[in-house]
């Protein structure tokens, strides 16, 4: 993948007082477009750790007064996900690795001519993982509250069919299409070969990877973490596997990982494009290849049904999400926090004299700035959150892992690049208003908190607008869990 498409979604720290120093990496970083700031004083730089953590750190151990444990452990207070590069003497690195629980992923000399480059290299290669991190945290998601509500939905099952060792087809497709889902119609197809040994590798097309998401009778060091990326020069290794044909650079990957001399790979196709591959050490029956078979035909009739899913939740001006998945989401998003204790803020975005601008320059017009500020609002954007079009002069961003000072940081990001930017009619000023509010400091659940930042969107812009508005919790709301603002 290329990192440098997506660079502007991460922040970088520099930590240093060598002021040559610090500048050659920040400009580094920068220059790749990397959203990096550079400190001389590390109590400047722990304000705006406790606003928005950054996704990594880089320091330079000559600007520590204390122990490096110590800098380590004050850092990941602030976010346990926090990731550091270190800047120090080769003389030191002898017992750095010992610093590998502190997300400690890579250290250089601080000396070194080209040490700018070396840490833009590792600065990409940490933002790469975080990338892929994000873009399948979902499935993973998904994964694991399937299997809970499987476990004994399998056990009734195996119960109730007791019977012949083949089952006519009817019957087996019928209990295929109990399902609802393709993920609880792949576990309908492991209870049905409770013998047999899988894991099912979901390919996910953004990143060109193979994730494994579900597994059966496997060991959890087999599955944990499992994944593989097609290489860069097989252009034609999906419709090799398309074909029945298995690339070795994946077979030998697993052979090699799992310690075993032969495998068997079953390809869900769908619509002739992979889906995914199941795979077994084991093996394969002529009933369990015609259990396979007819999941495969029930999976292809739920995907045809399913279909219109993504126009559902879309938005066709500026195909952000709509005002149906942001509610569905919001109710998700929140119970994660509740599990987590992470805080979630909403800010809420409308024009400035919307109707105004409608009635003097025209739809067109109006169009293009909402689009435009759509733009703007995704450039803008960290990975993990969620941008929707909730109205027709609404935005509501969903900010996960994000207090209120942070989505006041954002919100004013946002406010400040609106205002560099040029419209197609000369001397016409676009500005915007925000209301901001957070769960659990200011709000109690998934209703309030979009009700509570509307009502603070609603109030500033009846003050002129052009301005940012954090609601103000009542004087008895009691938060469910502490929040560090």
């Amino acid at each position: 993948m290329k990192i440098k498409e997506h660079a502007s979604d991460f922040t970088v720290f520099v930590l240093s007082q060598d002021a040559d120093l610090g500048s050659r990496v920040k400009l580094a970083l920068s220059q790749s477009r990397y959203d990096a700031y550079f400190f001389a004083d590390l109590d400047e730089m722990n304000v705006r750790l406790k606003d928005a953590p950054p996704h990594i750190v880089v320091v330079d151990q000559d600007a520590l007064l204390t122990e490096l444990s110590i800098f380590f452990e004050n850092v990941l207070s602030y976010s346990s996900e926090i990731k550091i590069i270190l800047l120090t003497k080769p003389e030191q690195f002898s017992y750095l690795p010992d610093f590998k629980d502190f997300n400690l992923e890579a250290y250089f000399d601080r000396e070194a001519n080209a040490v700018s480059l070396q840490v833009l290299n590792a600065v990409d290669q940490v933002c790469e993982n975080l990338y892929r991190l994000y873009q399948n945290e979902q499935v993973f998601e998904a994964y694991q509250e399937t299997r809970k509500e499987f476990e004994h939905y399998k056990q009734d099952v195996r119960q109730d069919h007791m019977g012949p060792a083949v089952r006519p087809f009817q019957m087996r497709i019928t209990e295929y299409k109990v399902a609802e889902s393709k993920e609880e119609l792949l576990q309908k197809f492991f209870s049905q070969t409770p013998t047999q040994s899988w894991v099912f590798l979901k390919y996910i097309k953004s990143i060109k990877t193979y994730i494994a998401v579900a597994h059966q009778n496997m060991e959890e060091n087999w599955v944990e973490g499992l994944s593989f990326k097609i290489p860069s020069d097989e252009d034609a290794f999906n419709e090799q596997i398309i074909g029945g044909i298995f690339p070795e650079s994946l077979t030998d990957y697993l052979k090699d990982k799992w310690e075993i001399s032969a495998l068997k790979i079953l390809p869900l196709l769908l619509k002739d494009q992979i889906e995914g591959v199941l795979i077994t050490p084991q093996d394969i029956s002529a009933e369990v290849a015609e259990d396979f078979s007819l999941m495969t035909l029930v999976y292809q009739v739920l995907s045809l049904e399913a279909q219109p899913t993504h126009l559902d939740v879309e938005d066709p001006l500026t195909g952000f999400y709509n005002q149906l998945f942001y509610k569905r989401i919001l109710d998700k998003e929140i119970d994660r926090s509740k599990r987590t204790f992470a805080p979630i803020s909403v800010v809420k975005v409308s024009i400035d004299n919307f109707r105004e601008i409608e009635v003097s320059q025209g739809r067109p017009f109006v169009d293009e700035v909402i689009k435009k500020i759509a733009a703007i609002i995704e450039s803008t954007s960290r990975l993990p959150d969620y941008s929707c079009r909730t109205n027709e002069n609404e935005f509501s961003l969903l900010l996960i892992n994000c207090n209120r000072k942070g989505a006041a940081l954002r919100a004013e990001r946002l406010r400040q690049v609106l205002k560099t930017q040029s419209f197609s009619k000369s001397g016409f000023l676009i500005t915007i208003s925000q209301g901001i509010s957070e769960y659990p400091s200011l709000t109690e659940g998934a209703k309030s908190l979009d009700q509570s930042a509307a009502k603070a969107l609603t109030f500033i812009s009846s003050k002129g607008g052009d301005k940012i508005c954090i609601y103000k919790a009542p004087s008895d709301h009691k938060p469910d869990f502490p929040v560090n603002v």
